[in-house]
């Protein structure tokens, strides 16, 4: 039975439990206008809490891709018959959402994105594996009278935005947070973590927003890349 958490609880992952599938969900107005994005970030962090390598930052703009792969291990191509790429960690641990790079450049109603994670690959280095979500936007959208109301977009406008950890081999869904705290001047939240304790690795549900979105928690994570 899934384990429901809220904010600061942890839970321990079982020892036998390798393969993850780490689901990140949200609904938002399917009526705003200009329509706005989330874009799910996965930051693999060392001992002293920042990543050591910049592709030990999983995200859309990710240099680090590998094709994805369906279900049944067969490569996934788009319509126009080019290869679907995924964005992966440096030590091949973490593959981020095929929505981190396949975006159209907005959500419409209600929107996931799936990250899997392989506990076996995980680097020695790695202490914490932290998922976070943004509102894609840009200074620059300021001056763009097309995509200026973008900019009062916040997770106010977001509901019923949830993290659940899944076993990736039968789908079970081992603990899931839902996020029902006020975010309403923010632009991105931590949703939770992955934390090793020795051999263990356990879970927490963090729910901790940052004012300007996906810049703040890169200049907490990543600041000598910034």
């Amino acid at each position: 039975m899934a384990i429901n958490l809220i904010k600061g609880q942890r839970v321990e992952i079982g020892s036998g439990l390798t393969r993850l599938k780490v689901e990140m969900g949200w609904k938002v107005n399917p009526n705003a206008n200009p329509a706005y994005d989330l874009d799910a970030s996965t930051f693999l962090l060392g001992n002293n809490g920042q990543i050591e390598h910049e592709y030990d930052f999983v995200f859309y703009g990710s240099g680090n891709q590998t094709q994805a792969l369906d279900d049944n291990g067969k490569p996934i191509f788009d319509k126009s018959g080019n290869p679907v790429m995924r964005p992966i960690s440096l030590d091949r641990s973490v593959l981020g959402s095929i929505d981190d790079l396949g975006d159209d450049g907005d959500d419409t109603g209600e929107g996931n994105e799936e990250i899997e994670v392989d506990l076996t690959k995980t680097s020695a280095k790695v202490q914490e594996i932290l998922f976070t979500a943004s509102i894609y936007w840009s200074p620059s959208d300021a001056n763009d009278p097309v995509n200026a109301p973008r900019m009062k977009y916040n997770f106010g406008q977001v509901r019923d935005a949830y993290i659940q950890i899944k076993n990736a081999i039968n789908g079970e869904v081992i603990c899931r947070y839902d996020l029902d705290e006020d975010f309403s001047t923010d632009k991105g939240v931590e949703f939770g973590r992955l934390y090793r304790r020795g051999s263990e690795w356990k879970f927490q549900a963090v729910g901790e927003a940052h004012k300007d979105g996906l810049e703040p928690i890169c200049r907490k994570y990543a600041s000598k890349f910034m």
